[in-house]
């Protein structure tokens, strides 16, 4: 299992990577049109808020799967020393298990927001876009984080925390 990770991982965040940086620079360069239309033409480009919102969403998720593959999130260490001294490999397991479980529970709602968004026929308000296209989209980045995250937990050394060098990917 640890070859199959070790092969399909590191091109699942290669690609991510690229998705995730394009999503974004596309924002941002959206985000700078309509400023620029705004105050220099009085033409700010229409729906721009909408698309912002949307590219927002694809960007988060798109980089949620990077952390998720990296197990690079961002923690609060109030009680991990002492869980740490009492029980340094079942508190790993447990916070990784309830990570991926998390994750399943999110890829899995926002699938179930993008059927009753398709079956109800939600529109955005300025560009009546379907929110299910996004939704699916968002879902779909969701799932893949998922399969990140525990390709990312087959490769990373359990005696290692994952602060640590060599610790993660």
């Amino acid at each position: 299992m640890r070859a199959f990770a070790g092969a399909v991982l590191p091109p699942l965040i290669r690609t991510a990577e690229v998705v995730t940086a394009l999503l974004l620079f596309a924002m941002m360069m959206l985000t700078f049109a309509d400023v620029i239309g705004r105050y220099i033409f009085t033409a700010p480009i229409f729906g721009a808020a909408e698309m912002i919102q949307f590219l927002l969403a694809m960007t988060i998720f798109g980089g949620l799967c990077l952390s998720n593959a990296r197990d690079e999130h961002i923690t609060v260490e109030l009680l991990e020393a002492r869980l740490d001294r009492l029980f340094p490999v079942t508190r790993r397991i447990i916070v990784q298990a309830f990570s991926v479980g998390i994750m399943a529970i999110i890829a899995w709602q926002l699938y179930q927001f993008a059927l009753d968004a398709q079956r109800v026929g939600s529109k955005t308000v300025v560009l009546e876009w379907s929110f299910a296209s996004v939704a699916y989209i968002v879902a779909g980045l969701s799932a893949v984080s998922l399969v990140a995250q525990i390709l990312g937990l087959m490769l990373s050394s359990p005696a290692r925390h994952p602060d640590e060098p060599g610790g993660a990917l």
